[in-house]
C-alpha cells in the first residue's frame, strides 16, 4: 500500500492545530477542520468494525507481533487475521501496547471470489496524537487480463495514486501521483487506449466506497 505523505498533510496539520490548542484564522477555518477530523474519525470506526463483521463470519486464525519506534520500545502489538479454512489474510491491526483497546493502525481487505483483492482500507494515528488518523486510503482495485490497477484515495475522497501494473512481468505501464493524473488523454491515442483499459473500469472517486458497509 502506498505511503503518500502529503495526501495526508492537511490532517496532520489538523491533529497538531488542535492537539495545542491552535488559534484559528476564522469560525470558516474551525469548521473546516472539526469536519475533516470527524470525518477521519468517523472512516477508521468504520474499518473496525467491518473487521469485526468479516471476522464474525468465519472461522478465524492469528499471528501476532511486537512493534516499536525509536524512544518508543514495544509500542505496538500487531494481531493479522487470517481465514483459517484457506489463509488468506483479511485484516492487519496494531494494537498500542500499553492502551490495548486503542488501534495505532488497521488494514481491512475485500476479496472477490478468486480471492483477489478489490478494495483495501487503512487507517493510522501517530504514536503520540491521537486528534485524528494521521492517514486513511481506500484503494479500489480492477483486474483485466493480464493488468492489475488499483485508485487509492483518502476519507476526504481526494484521488491521490493510480497505478497499473503487467501481473506476468510486475511492470508499472502507469504511475501517477495526485499531481500526476492526467484529466484526460488526447482521443484516440495508444496511450489514451492503454489508459483506458488500465483505469475505465475504476470510478473517479471513491463515492460510498468510502464506507466499507
Amino acid at each position: 500500500m502506498k505511503y503518500n505523505f502529503k495526501s495526508s498533510l492537511y490532517l496532520l496539520l489538523t491533529c497538531f492545530l488542535f492537539s495545542f490548542d491552535s488559534v484559528a484564522s476564522s469560525n470558516e477555518s474551525v469548521q473546516e477542520n472539526t469536519s475533516a477530523v470527524t470525518q477521519w474519525n468517523n472512516f477508521i470506526q468504520n474499518i473496525y468494525q467491518f473487521h469485526l463483521n468479516q471476522i464474525n463470519k468465519k472461522d478465524i486464525k492469528t499471528t501476532k507481533r511486537s512493534g516499536s519506534y525509536h524512544r518508543l520500545p514495544d509500542f505496538f502489538q500487531e494481531i493479522k487475521y487470517y481465514d483459517a479454512s484457506n489463509n488468506i489474510l483479511l485484516s492487519r491491526i496494531e494494537w498500542e501496547t500499553d492502551n490495548p483497546d486503542k488501534i495505532h493502525s488497521i488494514e481491512v481487505f475485500v476479496r472477490d471470489k478468486n480471492n483477489r483483492i478489490i478494495r483495501e482500507y487503512s487507517a493510522s494515528f501517530l504514536p503520540k496524537y491521537r486528534n485524528a488518523p494521521y492517514q486513511t486510503l481506500i484503494n479500489l482495485h480492477h483486474y483485466e487480463k493480464s493488468l492489475h490497477s488499483y485508485r487509492q484515495f483518502d476519507a476526504s475522497d481526494n484521488l491521490i495514486y493510480e497505478v497499473c501494473t503487467a501481473q506476468n512481468s510486475n511492470k508499472k505501464i502507469y504511475e501517477h501521483d495526485d499531481y500526476e493524473i492526467p484529466d484526460n488523454l488526447k482521443s484516440g491515442t495508444a496511450s489514451e487506449k492503454a489508459y483506458k483499459i488500465c483505469f475505465q473500469q475504476i470510478p473517479r472517486t471513491a463515492g460510498l466506497y468510502i464506507n466499507p458497509h
